[in-house]
């Protein structure tokens, strides 16, 4: 048969738990020992690390529980490059801050012979001089994710064939209905908007096969050549 712990020794030691837990708490509050004293940062390429770690700069040297992860990660997600964050704290006196940054889909000219890059969501996030060959050239008047012309021309880029996208050598869209793709030999092929993607695929398939160097699938039922 178990015993029990009479009612008075149980008091005693739920106290005791309590004060060593207040005792702790105390102490991480307010000792040096478990003071802020790094903030690592991992995950960059096209941010500076010192850049992210400043989000935190305001909890140096005070308590490692006083550090607000939240508010920490809501800086470093506000900076155009950052898709997403993680904050932790650790122990003693480190906060760490994970980064994933956006990556490049599409390079937009910005007119002083450097490119604007935007991500598959439309997000502008960097500019740089030099880009790689496996990054979509399209001009754009105004990039960005609530600009009809960056997304329809996205729904276009992703759905494209891989053997008709292996041609494509850059992309122009005046207007979220006209999206053109530039082909190897200089061919034209205007697409139009987003929709109906796979038919005018077909379609264009078809056209190209047979020579035409002008084609437009804008309204794939009513294909136009030249």
């Amino acid at each position: 048969m178990r015993r029990r712990l009479p009612g008075r020794r149980l008091r005693w030691l739920l106290l005791a738990v309590a004060a060593t837990l207040v005792l702790a708490f105390v102490l991480v509050w307010t000792t040096p020992l478990f003071a802020l004293k790094e903030v690592r940062v991992s995950g960059t390429g096209v941010l500076d690390p010192g850049e992210v770690a400043e989000a935190a700069d305001e909890y140096l040297d005070r308590s490692i529980l006083r550090a607000d992860l939240e508010a920490i990660a809501d800086e470093v997600a506000s900076l155009p490059a950052v898709k997403s964050v993680r904050v932790a704290r650790s122990w003693p006196r480190s906060v760490l801050i994970e980064v994933t940054e956006r990556d490049p889909y599409l390079a937009v000219p910005s007119g002083d012979e450097t490119f604007l890059m935007v991500d598959s969501e439309g997000v502008v996030f960097d500019r740089v001089g030099e880009i790689s060959e496996s990054i979509w050239k399209v001009e754009l008047a105004e990039p960005g994710p609530d600009d009809l012309a960056t997304l329809e021309t996205l729904a276009v880029l992703q759905a494209l064939p891989s053997g008709l996208a292996d041609e494509v050598e850059r992309v122009s869209t005046p207007s979220p209905a006209a999206v053109t793709l530039q082909l190897e030999g200089g061919r034209t092929l205007v697409w139009g908007d987003g929709s109906q993607n796979d038919k005018k695929a077909r379609v264009a398939d078809r056209l190209l096969a047979s020579g035409y160097e002008h084609v437009d699938v804008s309204a794939p039922d009513a294909p136009t050549v030249s």
